[in-house]
């Protein structure tokens, strides 16, 4: 993993040492995000499983920042918050790499990408009659690696939009809570983040 790493700090510093064309980038926009969390609830006694599935539509902000090389290679760090709900939040750190297609010099791009995405998710649990938590909330951090595809649209030498796809190709990460029922019985629940995508659009300003 070192060497990995070192490989690709390696790569990136001569990327830009060697590149005649260095323009960094700040963008904004939003969209919408799917997301799909799985629920296995045990029982301690003998360990009998049950799962359930939860989809969720979330729309998202997000502020990117970075830099273009020779107009072809995109590395950006972006910052998004989901648009969940009062008990609920979400929010996700990313850092990302596309690489943009030339087609007879036009202004219009289409591009491949991939991404390595922090998620952190909280939710806040409410006791009821039968049923007491362990904690106040639940808190659970995902890394996810992106697949991205998009296009990208140059107005002027400045100003540009661009669309963007992203399916979360692996999700690792899971988070466990303790319940006891009123008569005692006590179960595990461990959540996790099965399923991630989102689509957005965005403005940018090169300088």
């Amino acid at each position: 993993m070192k060497k990995s790493i070192f490989l690709v700090s390696l790569l990136t510093i001569s990327s830009l040492a060697m590149a005649r064309d260095i323009e960094y980038f700040v963008s904004v926009g939003g969209g919408k995000s799917s997301v799909n969390i799985k629920g296995d609830v045990k029982r301690n006694s003998d360990g009998v499983t049950r799962s359930t599935m939860i989809s969720n539509d979330y729309g998202f902000v997000s502020i990117q920042g970075g830099v273009l090389l020779e107009s072809t290679h995109k590395i950006g760090l972006d910052y998004t918050k989901y648009n969940t709900s009062n008990d609920t939040s979400m929010y996700s750190i990313s850092l990302g790499y596309d690489y943009l297609f030339s087609i007879n010099n036009s202004a219009l791009k289409p591009f491949l990408g991939l991404a390595y995405s922090l998620n952190k998710y909280s939710e806040d649990l409410q006791n009821s009659p039968g049923m007491t938590w362990d904690t106040s909330s639940a808190d659970l951090t995902t890394n996810a690696l992106f697949a991205r595809v998009g296009i990208k649209y140059d107005f002027n030498k400045n100003f540009f939009v661009l669309a963007s796809y992203d399916y979360a190709l692996s999700v690792s990460g899971d988070a466990s809570v303790g319940i006891v029922t009123s008569s005692g019985v006590r179960y595990t629940q461990t959540v996790e983040i099965d399923k991630l995508s989102r689509f957005g659009a965005y403005i940018g300003y090169k300088f």
